[in-house]
């Protein structure tokens, strides 16, 4: 009897034992699909998303900004989302601890910024500005991104590709290695080749008024920038000049100054009729409106033909122009 006891208390013994053991060994789950050889048919923007563990912060940002409709029910979008350790670059940036430490509003129009519409593989991306789901707050009209796809595939600019061409059932999914800043129209003139002189003019130190501040931190505003080509033919029109820096500085300022329109964000695809505008030299720049044509006349008369319009940053619109607009 007491032999019995003893084998009792020691099967009670093995047996609390081994539900302990096994009480902290962790639920084993099935790994997630990795999305690279698995393309399931019905899966949605959010399925991927949610599907690959180095999108995480992404998607919990999707989450906290309540944007998850964004991907899940609407579309078609192409998603540009940055890889999880993108984030962490994120956070130091803006000197917090966690996602949850910066504002709801700000990280949505961050997000936003991620989303052009349409169902892009990288192939069929091209180089130009695609508008994104941010818009401008004074015209409503979208923020755009400007994309390369020659030899290197960028974006604003930069070489961000991680991994392309995640396909979705509303879109695809480009994984990228940075958040993508909001550009300003200063960001926007910068990532383009097209514009290097007019760049090199608003740099120059004798410059006034500071059109650099002005287009990095101003707004809203819309302003007319010349082409690389219309400079250098200003350039040419005086045999005394070899390069943006030998234009005298009173004549610089008079012709930037008759680009730029202050106050107003002019989205020219709106545009049904022709209208009339200030510049801040004070001088009447009419905008005329042809079928698949912009025209701007000057003063004088001379027609400037916008070669790329609405150029949309956060905090103005930029309009390629062929010539320069001279007083």
């Amino acid at each position: 009897m007491h032999a019995g006891n003893n084998f009792l208390k020691n099967g009670y013994s093995i047996l609390i034992t081994v539900v302990l053991m096994t009480s902290c060994i962790p639920p084993i789950h099935d790994a997630p699909p990795d999305l690279r050889t698995y393309n399931p048919s019905d899966a949605n923007l959010l399925d991927i998303g949610y599907a690959l563990p180095y999108l995480q912060d992404f998607m919990y940002s999707i989450e906290r900004t309540y944007l998850t409709h964004l991907m899940e029910e609407e579309g078609p979008y192409t998603v540009f989302i940055p890889v999880q350790a993108s984030f962490a670059t994120f956070r130091m940036k803006y000197n917090i601890s966690h996602l949850d430490q910066f504002p709801v509003s700000e990280l949505a129009e961050i997000l936003r910024y991620h989303f052009i519409r349409g169902k892009w593989a990288l192939s069929s991306l091209h180089r130009g500005y695609y508008p994104t789901l941010l818009l401008e707050p004074t015209s409503g009209n979208p923020v755009v991104l400007f994309i390369e796809n020659n030899a290197v595939f960028k974006l604003n600019g930069m070489h961000l590709l991680d991994e392309p061409n995640l396909y979705a059932t509303n879109g695809y999914i480009h994984s990228i290695k940075s958040v993508l800043d909001i550009p300003t129209a200063q960001d926007l003139l910068s990532v383009n080749e097209n514009f290097s002189l007019i760049l090199e003019l608003i740099h120059r130190d004798d410059l006034e008024p500071d059109l650099k501040s002005i287009l990095t931190n101003g707004g809203p505003f819309t302003f007319l920038a010349p082409d690389n080509n219309a400079i250098q033919s200003f350039i040419d029109s005086d045999p005394t000049w070899n390069s943006v820096d030998d234009i005298p500085v009173a004549v610089i300022n008079s012709i930037l100054k008759n680009h730029f329109i202050g106050g107003e964000n002019v989205v020219m695809g709106t545009l049904k009729e022709d209208r009339s505008m200030t510049s801040a030299a004070g001088h009447d720049l009419r905008i005329e409106v042809d079928y698949k044509k912009w025209i701007i006349r000057n003063t004088n008369g001379k027609a400037t033909y916008v070669t790329a319009k609405d150029i949309q940053a956060i905090n103005g619109v930029i309009h390629q122009v062929d010539r320069l607009l001279i007083p």
